[in-house]
């Protein structure tokens, strides 16, 4: 028998039937109740009945915990096999697939080329410019957020991720949270109602707070009950998509790794429509408060993210093995310092892109080598044509990309 939505199984068995089902899904050997309560929504209205939020530890559920959990082990296996000066370029390619997917799921116009000039700058220091800032920052330090312990922890991640970018209308009117209504809407219909007051939405947080602190539940499915529970209160009129898809990846970066996090929101925007769906369907009534299969959409998703990833690692090891055996060959064996710094910016170049462009200053602090001499070396691989001179003011390189192609291809 397939495990059907209860939604689905109204429509196909009697009221006792359906009611018996219900019953055996709350309370079999796999269920797992929370303590989580969500009103009921319909038709864009909410409805008088409340459930709690519970799930079935089905084999498909297994099967996905299962995945995700191998599949963090091979990331972390494949990155112990990066050069150590390619690991944070890699993690910070990343952040800003990651960054530019959140911006596009909530209609923020944001480009790749602003994120990585700014998470340049953030390496370097502190950004002179506001937008985006906490948004990296906090992606940056994503394995660092510590669990939330009080509702105001809320209000902080808000802060830090995403108040420079709310619109003043927007801001927060009560003490930490909300104190106003507020619905979200599809352009054609309401699909969601958050919770109605700052009193509310402070009784629900806690409640939250209390359920990732149980350590009863699989830790992996609480963490997306978590988001879902989070999406549901709505604390802020505005930036509760980031700020829930950021709550939920701080867990995840403990949990699994900082690189299946962070391809969580990269993931949900390649898959939007399932991404809302399954958020849309669990307040429906006739669901009575199940969310097994948001929880399995969620694992789908994710894993499909750590797979992206896992196939982008293996492919650029792949060609890290053929770029060093490139600079094995004979015509570099006398050459060993412009070896190493070309060898150097050509593997930074295929595992972050091919327009990766590396200041003077980079290769200097890698390479452990002092300006005089990175500027000689760099210098001679320009006029051999292995790299060219994007800036003179500071001086910036690039692999030529025509030297790329012919050790990759050839």
């Amino acid at each position: 028998m397939n495990y059907e939505k209860l939604s689905k199984l109204f429509y196909k068995i009697d009221q006792d039937m359906y009611k018996s089902e219900l019953e055996k899904r709350k309370n079999s050997y796999g269920s797992y109740l929370t303590p989580l309560t969500i009103q009921g929504f319909r038709k864009g209205h909410l409805v008088k009945e409340s459930y709690p939020l519970f799930y079935v530890n089905t084999k498909k559920l297994m099967s996905l915990n299962n995945k995700v959990l191998l599949n963090s082990s091979k990331i972390s296996s494949l990155i112990s096999k990066l050069p150590l000066y390619i690991v944070e370029p890699y993690f910070h390619k990343l952040i800003v697939n990651e960054a530019q997917s959140t911006n596009e799921i909530e209609g923020v116009r944001s480009t790749k080329k602003e994120l990585k000039e700014l998470l340049s700058e953030l390496e370097q220091s502190d950004a002179k410019n506001k937008r985006f800032k906490g948004l990296l920052k906090t992606y940056m330090y994503i394995d660092h957020i510590k669990p939330f312990k009080e509702v105001a922890d809320f209000r902080t991640l808000y802060d830090d991720l995403v108040s420079d970018e709310i619109d003043n209308k927007n801001a927060p009117d009560g003490d930490l949270f909300r104190q106003g209504y507020v619905e979200v809407t599809n352009g054609i219909s309401t699909t969601h109602i958050g919770v109605s007051s700052e009193e509310k939405i402070i009784e629900a947080l806690h409640a939250l707070i209390n359920y990732l602190d149980d350590k009863s539940q699989p830790q992996l499915y609480q963490y997306m009950v978590a988001h879902y529970y989070y999406e549901y209160i709505h604390p802020f009129y505005d930036g509760n998509g980031r700020t829930g898809r950021l709550l939920v990846c701080s867990y995840l970066a403990r949990y699994l790794d900082r690189y299946s996090a962070i391809t969580f929101s990269y993931a949900v925007n390649k898959n939007k429509v399932k991404y809302y769906k399954a958020l849309e369907e669990i307040p429906s009534p006739l669901n009575k408060g199940e969310i097994t299969f948001y929880l399995v959409d969620m694992l789908e998703l994710l894993s499909s993210g750590q797979e992206g990833i896992i196939e982008d690692l293996e492919l650029n090891l792949a060609k890290l093995e053929r770029i060093n055996e490139y600079f094995t060959s004979d015509e570099w064996t006398e050459r060993k310092d412009e070896r190493n710094l070309l060898r150097l910016i050509t593997s930074l170049t295929i595992f972050v892109d091919d327009e990766t462009n590396i200041p003077v200053t980079k290769l200097m602090k890698i390479s452990k080598n002092s300006r005089y001499m990175v500027n000689k070396i760099m210098d001679n691989l320009e006029h051999e044509g292995y790299v060219k001179l994007v800036s003179q003011k500071p001086k910036v390189y690039k692999v030529h990309g025509e030297f790329l192609e012919n050790i990759l291809v050839l």
